[in-house]
Formats: C-alpha cells, sequence, structure tokens
C-alpha cells in the first residue's frame, strides 16, 4: 500500500484509467492504482492543497492535512457505510467479560512490554538509575497482570506505567530539551503526529478485513479516535510512533530549533515536519522480529495482529498473541 504526500506548490493530481496520477508544475511525476493508495498527508494551506484534499476525500482515501503552524487536521476515512462484516460477533464477544478481559489484559501486557523493551534499547550502558527503576516497576506491573480483577483494573494498571514510561523517556532527551525551560515537551508534540498517522493506518487495516472500528475490548469507552483503533495503538504506540521520535531527536535530525512558537502553540518547522514524515514511512517499512510471526515490516505486523484478532473472534484461536517486541 502507499501513501501520497502532497507537499510541493503547484502540485496537481489527477484520475486516469483507476490511476491517481501526480503531476508537479504541469510534469509529470509518477502513478499509482487507485486500490494502491492508503493514506493521502498534504502539508500547506493553498488552493492545490486544498483540491488535492477534496479530491481523496471523494475517492475515499483517508488525509492528514497539515496547517501552515503545525497542526493536524484527521479527515477520516468513513469507509463502508454497510455494516461490517464481522459486526454481528463482535457484539456478540462484547458481552462475554472473560473474553473482553483476557484481551484487554494481553493489549495491556502488550504495552508494557513494548514501552519496556524500548527504554532497554535506548538507554545508554549502564542505565541511568531513575531508568532502571521504570523498567523494575513495568515488569512488576507486567508479573501483576493476572491478578487485575476488571477491566477498569488493567486500565489503571496500563495508566500508570504509561505515565513513568513517559517520564522515563523524557530523561534520554538530548541535554538541550532538558535543559531549555520553556515548556517544550518535544516527545509529547511529536506524538500526537505520529498518533494520527498509524491511528489511520491501523484504521485501514481494521476496516478492510471488515471489523467494527466502534466495538472494542480495553478502550471501549474511547471518543477522541475510533474504540478498536485505540486498542490497537496499545499493541503498536511504543513500537512504531516512540521509536520514531526518540531516534529522531537522540540523533538530533530534530533539535530544539526545529519548534516554533505560534498564538495556538509549539509546532514544527516545515522542513522538520518533512522530515519526520519521511522517517515514519522508512520506519513502517522496516523489518522487526516478531516474537511469534518472525521477521516482517510493520505494516505487516498490523495485518498479522488483526488477522490474530479475528481468529479470536471466530474462537478459531483460543488466546490473543498481541505484538511482543523481542529485545
Amino acid at each position: 500500500m502507499t501513501t501520497i504526500y502532497v507537499a510541493q506548490p503547484q502540485t496537481e493530481l489527477k484520475i486516469q484509467s483507476r490511476q491517481l496520477q501526480v503531476f508537479h508544475q504541469q510534469r509529470f511525476c509518477f502513478a499509482v492504482p487507485l486500490n494502491r493508495i492508503n493514506q493521502m498527508v498534504i502539508l500547506g494551506h493553498q488552493p492545490w492543497t486544498r483540491k488535492a484534499a477534496n479530491l481523496a476525500l471523494s475517492l475515499h482515501i483517508p488525509v492528514l492535512y497539515f496547517e501552515p503552524d503545525g497542526r493536524c487536521v484527521e479527515y477520516v476515512n468513513p469507509g463502508n457505510l454497510e455494516s461490517a462484516k464481522y459486526l454481528k460477533v463482535q457484539m456478540q464477544k462484547a458481552q462475554d467479560q472473560d473474553f473482553t478481559h483476557t484481551i484487554a489484559e494481553s493489549l495491556v501486557r502488550a504495552k508494557l512490554h513494548n514501552s519496556r523493551i524500548l527504554l532497554l534499547q535506548l538507554s545508554p550502558d549502564p542505565q541511568p538509575a531513575t531508568v532502571q527503576q521504570v523498567l523494575n516497576l513495568l515488569q512488576r506491573l507486567i508479573d501483576d497482570l493476572p491478578m487485575a480483577p476488571s477491566v477498569v483494573a488493567l486500565k489503571n494498571y496500563e495508566s500508570t506505567g504509561a505515565a513513568f514510561y513517559r517520564a522515563a523517556l523524557s530523561r534520554l532527551l538530548p541535554e538541550e530539551f532538558r535543559d531549555r525551560n520553556l515548556g517544550l515537551n518535544p516527545i509529547q508534540r511529536l506524538s500526537n503526529l505520529g498518533t494520527a498517522l498509524l491511528s489511520q493506518r491501523i484504521q485501514v487495516v481494521l476496516q478492510s478485513a471488515g471489523l467494527d472500528l466502534e466495538v472494542a475490548n480495553l478502550y471501549f469507552d474511547a471518543v477522541n479516535r475510533p474504540p478498536l483503533v485505540c486498542d490497537f495503538l496499545a499493541e503498536f504506540q511504543s513500537a512504531i510512533v516512540d521509536r520514531v521520535i526518540m531516534e529522531l531527536l537522540q540523533s538530533r535530525q530534530i533539535v530544539s530549533d526545529d519548534f516554533v512558537w505560534v498564538d495556538q502553540g509549539i509546532f514544527l518547522e516545515p522542513d522538520a515536519l518533512e522530515r519526520f514524515i519521511q522517517h515514519w514511512d522508512a520506519m513502517l517499512a522496516s523489518r522487526v522480529e516478531h516474537l511469534y510471526a518472525g521477521e516482517m515490516s510493520y505494516q505487516q505486523c498490523l495485518e498479522v495482529q488483526v488477522q490474530e484478532y479475528i481468529a479470536c473472534l471466530l474462537e478459531d484461536q483460543e488466546f490473543y498473541r498481541s505484538m511482543l517486541l523481542k529485545r
């Protein structure tokens, strides 16, 4: 599948022979079959960008649109207006407390485990004492998950681990971010961007598989994004989004001067935004060792996890094997 980036002035999109053709300054650049496009990212605010956004939405292609000040607006693919293929079985399983609890526990375990693995991979040797304490805490939370009596309790485990994990990530930032008292939290700023990109990618995979986005097991009460998308974000947030952010910051490909103050808050400069998106795209295509499924791209991992979930819904397998990173 392909993501189309519209970033240069005088870019024009045309449809011909069931292909999306991309022109720059009236010169043909490339063409992509419409059924291979799963997302469009549009930078800037000009007549040509608005035209591109309208075209994408008319084709039911999800769009991430970035205003000049860096704010991200999500235009989500509404998908097929007919009922999802697995809606009935999803609704049935949603009434099964053992099923929902088991899936929720697996998702929380994946989030805590993958957060811990990322900290281990990013930390210097020897690890800072504060980071080591968080690593120990995350392991204790993982070990105690079977004792959680309810999904609400599981969410408390998740939120506790997430708070300490975020603090540990901040300890691993370059000095320029930790020394400047300007209210700049680059992890949170970039996380909003990465989560928007990842959530749309997850939504495309879920809808293509025939799942209803509103029926979930862990984040069943989510309001900012579809609940089932949030469930899968739990597995992949640290593995993909946080990894991209920390690699860019630790390698100083994005530095403090790439953030600018505007009336609405702190945003990335356009050049830094393009660097982030390029790194994100490369990460999604990169290979990773999946604990259960072997080596594959992160995009393939998304698809594997959705099929794992469907297999549990249909009772083809007893337990949901979540996305767990190998150290």
